[in-house]
């Protein structure tokens, strides 16, 4: 199913997702649409089938300035 990059952090966040036929965007390279072909697998899961020759790109649908491990980047107040 072909979903933007926002449709994807919305239906499955804070998930690794499989997807292939990426749009980038030309000036920040950041993916803006793709087709989502996997869902509720894991990051090993999705690289072993990329290995294996399948088209697939893992991608975390981790929100803005938030990272898996739970890091948020931004000032600190002193």
């Amino acid at each position: 199913m072909r979903m933007t990059r926002t449709q994807m952090n919305h239906d499955y966040p804070n998930q690794w997702l499989g997807i292939r036929k990426i749009e980038y965007d030309p000036r920040t390279h950041r993916v803006l649409s793709a087709d989502v072909v996997y869902t509720d697998c894991t990051a090993s899961e999705l690289a072993m089938m990329s290995l294996d020759g399948d088209d697939v790109q893992p991608l975390y649908t981790t929100p803005d300035r938030c990272f898996q491990l739970g890091f948020q980047i931004g000032e600190l107040s002193s």
